[in-house]
């Protein structure tokens, strides 16, 4: 008897996927290992980094530690201090210490000259001609990523780059989500494995080939079946697979023909929820249950196949584990470039960006600040353009974007604040530059903008008001031109990126804060506007309490 499947009956793949998910009852199993075995893996918790990075304050450059306020002058040469090193000096006059490039910085020292901007006299001294800046040449402990910054999301998909960020914080392990055990059967009494002769009307079986180079890349392959047309078989082979596998993929005996057994077997030994997609090829597509775990049919065409397994199957099985909407493999794309860059004179240089979709869905990349020690920030960035020497290339071009991977989670951009800095989004914080950059292109969700950057906003989504302090003595720390709190220390001789970087600094010079980061009188108060900038936007800043 033949059994048909009605058009008017179908699902469309979305329904489909939806209608599938929301019977299955699945859990994913949570595993610890090694980072360096990590690639791949989802990862099932949110990570924050145990340490400052850098873990000391380093010199970016080959040359000399000293004090700033004693430039211009002549300074002795006490010591050196190689890379690796750790030595117990500390600068209390006008004297200076030599450094590598990537060296720890000496007590009391606040500038790096480099070596090539210096005059060796008589062997032990050197003499400085101009005034060096408070923090030039250094890379302040913490700089690049604050201890307790989160480093990675739960339901991330880990990447080479990303390994490699966790290494460097002295990460040995992370916790995953076991990767999904999948078993292979195909099925048809006219399948002949390949390398064996063909009879005639035979064909050679290529679904399994297919499936199992497509899927073992990303998930564990526990057994693989050629089985003929015989119930029986069929039945008695998804019950072993079933033992012993997370999902089962079956491909042959979906559709309406007398000998098609598979979906008779899965509704015995179970029940079926989708039997037939609105799609062509691969229309008699069963997404089924047997003892709680996912049997899905694939039609016995290798076309089908391949359309349903990119198509529906893949989405499916990500689904399986909480995930991020992260999209891989995009590989070189186009898209605007936000803010103007340039090159180092000499050198091709690389410039890491953020990558966001505007409401017309084109793309947009906001490039940020760089330096060779920040692997933190290459990790966390997206993707990055290159320039070629002196290259300059300004704001609104188009840019070439080699992509890692690309979040289209719900995207902040904008002012730190600890009340947005854990919620699980994609967030930017790096001032209100980028978000007033964002509400222009009418790029990303949110924006966050800052009431000391802007003129008095009336319409926002969201307020968010705090308090300025001031803590310490001596030269000022204040912030980069892209922040709110830029405003509020005219001349500063440090520029911090983000609040989260003060840390290092307090107790060393007179630094300012939001109340939360640190203690101090108060300065000034300030309001951070909340800007839903797409619909999905709006809708998140409707539906959450901050």
């Amino acid at each position: 008897m033949r059994v048909f499947v009605g058009d008017e009956s179908l699902y469309s793949i979305d329904e489909a996927i939806k209608v599938y998910l929301s019977s299955l009852n699945f859990t994913p199993k949570i595993v610890k290992v090694e980072v360096k075995d990590s690639f791949g893996y989802v990862s099932a918790e949110d990570l924050m980094s145990p340490i400052d990075y850098p873990p000391f304050s380093r010199s970016n450059v080959d040359g000399y530690a000293l004090k700033s306020s004693c430039t211009p002058g002549e300074l002795k040469v006490i010591d050196r201090i190689g890379i690796g090193e750790f030595k117990e000096i500390h600068i209390k006059e006008c004297v200076a210490v030599e450094v590598d490039t990537g060296a720890m910085i000496p007590m009391g020292a606040d500038a790096v000259i480099k070596v090539e901007n210096v005059k060796v006299i008589n062997g032990n001294s050197i003499k400085i001609d101009k005034k060096i800046n408070f923090g030039q040449n250094i890379g302040w402990i913490g700089s690049d990523i604050p201890k307790n910054s989160i480093i990675l999301r739960k339901g991330e998909v880990i990447s080479h780059e990303k390994i490699g960020l966790l290494a460097s914080l002295g990460i040995s392990s992370v916790k995953v989500y076991e990767k999904l055990k999948i078993y292979l059967i195909a099925t048809g009494d006219e399948l002949v494995e390949p390398g064996n002769s063909l009879s005639p009307g035979k064909i050679y079986e290529s679904n399994l080939h297919y499936l199992y180079s497509k899927l073992k890349e990303n998930y564990k392959i526990v057994g693989l079946s050629l089985l003929s047309d015989d119930i029986r078989s069929i039945k008695n082979e998804i019950k072993r697979a079933i033992s012993v596998t997370d999902v089962l993929i079956l491909t042959g005996g979906t559709s309406a023909g007398e000998k098609d057994f598979v979906h008779r077997a899965v509704r015995e030994l179970g029940n079926i929820i989708v039997h037939g997609i609105k799609i062509k090829p691969g229309k008699p597509t069963i997404l089924g249950i047997v003892d709680g775990k996912p049997v899905i049919g694939l039609p016995g065409n290798i076309v089908s196949s391949m359309v349903v397994l990119n198509m529906v199957i893949l989405e499916i099985l990500k689904s399986l584990y909480p995930s991020r909407k992260e999209i891989l493999g995009l590989g070189k794309i186009k898209a605007r470039l936000v803010l103007r860059v340039k090159a180092d004179e000499h050198r091709n240089t690389l410039i890491p960006v953020y990558l966001f979709r505007s409401i017309d869905n084109s793309y947009y990349a906001l490039p940020v600040k760089f330096d060779s020690y920040m692997v933190g920030t290459f990790s966390l960035t997206e993707g990055y353009i290159m320039l070629g020497p002196n290259e300059e290339i300004e704001e609104g071009k188009e840019v070439e974007v080699d992509v890692k991977k690309f979040d289209d989670s719900i995207s902040i951009i904008g002012e730190e604040d600890k009340r947005i800095l854990n919620l699980d989004t994609k967030n930017v914080l790096l001032g209100s530059l980028p978000a007033s950059k964002a509400i222009e292109y009418k790029f990303g969700d949110v924006a966050v903008i800052s009431s000391l950057f802007t003129e008095p906003i009336e319409n926002y989504d969201k307020v968010l008001c705090r308090q300025i302090l001031v803590n310490g003595e001596g030269e000022e720390i204040g912030y980069d031109d892209w922040i709110g709190m830029s405003k509020i220390v005219k001349n500063p001789v440090v520029k911090l990126k983000s609040p989260s970087t003060i840390y290092s600094l307090v107790g060393k010079a007179r630094v300012y804060a939001p109340e939360g980061y640190i203690v101090g009188d108060k300065v000034t108060e300030e309001c951070l506007y909340m800007i839903g900038i797409s619909e999905r936007g709006k809708r998140y800043l409707s539906a959450i309490k901050v």
